[in-house]
């Protein structure tokens, strides 16, 4: 199995450039070459909105926003599946937004739609919070788990630290595979190392000295055979005032809890990273 991340630098504002941009940078591949391809957060639109006035025409409705339709004739051309992120609209209901991903699966249709749970500050603005975290069931692929940005952090920045609300969740669901689109900042630390050390439960059975609950301890056990992959594609470039880290990845985390990293881009890369993680599963 191969997985893409697509890592490039959209102009805010500028959809139909962003996705022509998008499109071209997968141009040279064929049905077979991808098996799962993930973009960045609002990979389209941008990120660095201001407010809800100002992010208002390029909302989208889930169904068939333009993202989604780009998602699944994607997914079509290249047999794949397809994770994008978008600022989301409900339909009949234009009061409620979310940042959220569409995925697609390789018959071009759509799967899932996931909103994001912990809001970043520039969320905050215009968006709600979602749900809750998501993982489910996917033919050929096992059980998939859905992640955007801050969802990887303490909750508003204020829950503890060792609370790892997003990887006790996906502990929980034993899920095998973890993507995640971003629009991640950069900052004063390793932005791969902090993102592993955010999925401690995964990997450390100690917690970072926080307490195990016996259904952890009961998916532990369940995990202790198979590799997890964790998959990010961030994007890169500066809006306004916020400057993107790049640092797309693959992670694995084997039986051993042994976590290492596939392939990494830089923070500047504008690329499409494919790792082949057959020998993984």
């Amino acid at each position: 199995m191969k997985i893409a991340c697509l890592q490039f630098n959209p102009t805010i504002g500028e959809v139909q450039m962003n996705q022509r941009r998008a499109s071209e940078m997968l141009e040279k591949y064929q049905p077979g070459e991808i098996d799962i391809l993930v973009l960045p957060e609002m990979a389209f639109t941008g990120y660095a909105f201001e407010n809800k006035e100002q992010i208002l025409p390029y909302l989208e409705d889930a169904e068939t926003g333009t993202t989604v339709r780009w998602a699944k004739a994607q997914a079509l051309r290249l047999h794949a599946f397809v994770m994008v992120g978008y600022p989301q609209i409900v339909k009949g209901n234009p009061d409620k937004c979310y940042n959220s991903i569409c995925f697609v699966d390789r018959n071009g249709d759509l799967i899932e739609t996931y909103q994001k749970t912990f809001l970043f500050r520039t969320d905050e603005s215009w968006a709600e919070e979602g749900p809750g975290f998501k993982s489910i069931h996917v033919p050929d692929l096992g059980k998939v788990g859905f992640g955007i940005c801050m969802d990887l952090n303490p909750y508003k920045f204020e829950a503890e630290f060792t609370a790892y609300e997003f990887a006790r969740f996906h502990l929980n669901q034993q899920s095998e595979i973890i993507l995640c689109s971003m629009a991640w900042l950069s900052g004063g630390v390793n932005t791969v190392d902090y993102w592993c050390y955010r999925l401690l439960p995964l990997y450390d059975d100690t917690y970072a000295n926080g307490e195990k609950s016996s259904s952890d301890i009961q998916n532990l056990d369940a995990t202790k055979n198979r590799n997890i992959l964790f998959v990010v594609s961030n994007r890169t470039g500066t809006e306004n005032d916020a400057t993107f880290c790049g640092n797309s990845c693959v992670v694995s985390i084997s039986p051993r809890k042994q976590i290492r990293g596939l392939r990494t881009l830089n923070d500047h890369e504008e690329t499409v990273m494919v790792v082949d993680v057959s020998h993984l599963l």
